[in-house]
């Protein structure tokens, strides 16, 4: 694999570095772009790979952004490591941006007020919802309140919002990666096989 590690990480590092990267968020979107430009796959496929990476990052779906553009790859025939790699424009410098965007573009075409779903109120009802699933859990050892009603505002006033406002910045934003990425991915291949084979006449002239 192309990201397989030698010596495997701690949870915790894995952690840290999916957050922080060791060398840097800058650093790290380069050396992604390396690693696409050298797939060996077809520039339709990677920068395929590359959109449903981006447009999966806009889904309010957290903690399944991997998973997700992994099944999409799958089905769509897209290059996978294209895809995973796509999913990096999603991380903790570019959410509250894409959070932010998403929620002011969904409440607008759903005709509500954007000032009632700024970020200071999406933490809270994220805080208020998982303290009812925490509840709730609770509940099935008689501990705790079962009472999950209140998930359906969460749903109704923060989920639905940002499902239509990510799934709209997605697609804009998938759209261009793709058309971005594919004419790079096409120049790249050209010109390494051009290299090689420079390469291989100059090898065979001195053999």
């Amino acid at each position: 694999m192309v990201f397989k590690r030698r010596n495997k990480l701690h949870w915790v590092e894995t952690l840290r570095s999916y957050v922080l990267p060791r060398a840097g968020w800058r650093r790290t979107l380069v050396y992604l772009g390396h690693r696409l430009r050298r797939i060996p796959d077809s520039p339709t496929r990677i920068a395929r790979g590359v959109a449903f990476g981006i447009f999966i990052s806009f889904s309010p779906l957290f903690g399944f952004h991997i998973v997700l553009a992994v099944l999409m790859a799958k089905v769509m025939r897209a290059n996978l490591i294209a895809s995973l790699a796509g999913t990096a424009i999603g991380n903790p410098l570019t959410f509250p941006f894409i959070i932010g965007a998403a929620l002011k573009i969904g409440t607008f075409v759903l005709g509500r007020d954007p000032a009632e779903h700024d970020l200071k109120h999406v933490g809270h009802a994220f805080r208020e919802a998982f303290r009812a699933i925490g509840e709730a859990f609770k509940a099935l050892f008689g501990f705790g309140n079962g009472d999950l009603s209140g998930l359906g505002a969460f749903f109704s006033e923060v989920m639905l919002p940002y499902a239509i406002g990510g799934t709209l910045l997605g697609l804009a934003f998938a759209f261009a990666g793709f058309y971005i990425t594919k004419p790079i991915i096409v120049a790249y291949q050209k010109l390494r096989r051009k290299n090689l084979a420079k390469k291989a006449k100059k090898k065979h002239s001195e053999g």
